[in-house]
């Protein structure tokens, strides 16, 4: 039968293709973000849902009953997280968010790459390589694939509204990425911005659907009214030192351009490079366009920060405020998209030529040994335990020993000093714990205690930086625990067994070691 007289695909293909399509690059996401769990921030947000949907499960840990703005992912997540085992709970939030952001990045995708309502290996490819390049080109170390939490979420969100803007139609952008930010006031809300700056660069506003601007403003104040409120009930002082904390002590590594990895700002510029460089060479179309506007409107963003991480050594009272809401974040997430387009344009249109073959074959075999090394992680039943990436800081197989007799041999309202690396104690021990360096609070009055919490457990006298902190409450020797457990009200101390070697031995009730780990009851 010739081209011209095939019959068009029903609605039940389209709908077939497309779910194969979401199935494949949700298994791209998946090869890529399978880590054991808990991974990196499943402790933290997880633990949080957890104990959002019953306050008695670690009631009395000082970081799970601090205010917090993510309560749409904590009212969905929260019930699962309760129901299951939390490590079932992180499976079944991870699949949701893959399926999410492949949903989220095909939506994209068809509107610049290839628009046919049947399967597209063309989209693949580009969902591959956006794939490949979110996890090494960026800048301030922005991850989308990975473990369980909002972001995730409002990630897909956010792909979803730079396809709506590329199809030019602004409005729904505006809503999507409303619903991106109840989930997620900052990846969200540098969405909303993205919008309008683009909006403004390509001259594309037009009222459309009233209802969708009107309900895109409802669903993002669900997500940045009570990220406002983290601020309330603080004096200035007190809540400028808690910025400063938490922008220059704790997350500088994702906040400020100056302390960035060696190399990350590199990849990233050379990513951006290359990304527009393609477009030059690629057939150009209003949606390209519109999607390459939305895009520098996040790079513009992250010029912004770049300024403010400057200000912040000449005027800090007024950059650190600012520069704790991630401005590099969007454009770390949407670099990459634009790369991948761009990348897959041009192989599109130099296929026929023999150097276009050899550079397809060249990504594909780079795409396949990137699938090879990050199957290295797969917790396959078959294989040696892999470490969780919450673990890194920590004995693995011997803290999850050491966690699993806490949670067996301890009553429920038992609170423990931790060594400050320990990341998984609520998640592996289900105890409330007096700190833990990994799990700062968001609002401010909750920043200041635990930044006064750290020092205390971990700071040597008149130390008043987090810099340099030591490993346990330990190394101050026994009174220094009595004191601090008294403070807060601690029953029991975890102590690694070198620094125990090293400090002498706490004269204290040892109730259980290992060849890593020790537990002490505290006298009263």
């Amino acid at each position: 039968m010739p081209p011209d007289r095939l019959p068009a695909p029903t609605d039940r293909s389209r709908w077939a293709a497309w779910l194969l399509e979401v199935a494949a690059v949700t298994a791209f996401f998946a090869a890529a973000g399978s880590w054991p769990a808990p991974d990196t921030n499943e402790p933290h947000y997880l633990a949080k849902a957890r104990h959002f949907h019953d306050p008695s499960w670690c009631a009395g840990d000082f970081f799970l009953e601090t205010s917090e703005p993510h309560h749409v992912f904590y009212r969905l997540m929260g019930p699962v997280a309760a129901m299951l085992p939390l490590e079932q709970a992180a499976w079944v939030g991870r699949i949701a968010g893959w399926l999410s952001l492949a949903a989220g990045i095909l939506w994209s995708l068809s509107a610049v790459v290839d628009g046919s309502p049947g399967f597209s290996w063309w989209r693949l490819l580009a969902a591959a390589i956006w794939s490949l390049a979110v996890r090494h080109t960026t800048a301030s170390g922005e991850w989308v694939i990975g473990g369980c939490e909002g972001k995730v979420f409002a990630w897909a969100l956010v792909l979803a509204s730079s396809g709506w803007f590329a199809r030019g139609r602004p409005e729904m952008t505006w809503l999507t990425s409303g619903i991106a930010t109840a989930f997620h006031a900052v990846v969200g809300g540098w969405s909303l911005v993205a919008c309008v700056l683009a909006m403004v660069t390509t001259r594309s506003f037009r009222p459309g659907n009233v209802v969708a601007w009107i309900a895109g403003a409802a669903f993002a104040a669900i997500g940045v009214v009570p990220a406002l409120a983290l601020s309330r009930g603080v004096e200035p002082a007190a809540a400028f030192e808690a910025i400063r904390a938490y922008v220059v002590e704790r997350l500088p590594h994702h906040l400020l351009v100056d302390t960035f990895a060696d190399g990350m700002v590199a990849r990233h510029l050379l990513a951006a490079v290359l990304a527009w460089t393609l477009l030059a060479i690629v057939r150009r179309g209003a949606s390209l366009d519109r999607l390459a506007a939305f895009v520098a409107a996040a790079v513009a963003i992250a010029i912004g920060g770049c300024f403010l991480s400057l200000l912040s050594q000449v005027v800090p009272q007024v950059a650190l405020p600012l520069a704790r809401f991630y401005w590099f974040r969007l454009a770390d997430g949407l670099v990459p998209l634009l790369l991948a387009v761009a990348a897959t344009l041009a192989f599109r249109e130099k296929v026929p030529s023999r150097l276009g073959r050899g550079m397809l074959a060249a990504t594909l075999s780079l795409l396949a040994i990137d699938l090879v090394n990050e199957s290295r992680h797969w917790p396959l039943p078959w294989r040696p335990e892999v470490a969780s990436r919450a673990d890194r800081h920590v004995v693995p197989a011997a803290w999850k020993e050491v966690c699993g007799w806490v949670r067996d041999n301890t009553p429920p309202s038992s609170r423990f000093l931790t060594p400050r690396g320990s990341s998984s104690f609520q998640w592996r021990a289900e105890r409330p714990e007096v700190v833990a360096w990994k799990h700062v609070p968001q609002d401010l009055a909750g920043i200041v205690e635990w930044r006064r919490r750290l020092l205390d457990a971990f700071a040597a006298e008149g130390v008043g930086s987090l810099r340099g902190l030591e490993r346990s409450t330990a190394v101050f020797g026994a009174e220094r625990v009595r004191e601090i457990a008294k403070r807060y009200d601690a029953d029991y101390c975890i102590v690694p067994n070198d620094v125990e070697t090293s400090h002498g031995t706490l004269p204290f009730d040892r109730v259980f070691a290992n060849d890593r780990y020790a537990v002490y009851r505290i006298p009263r």
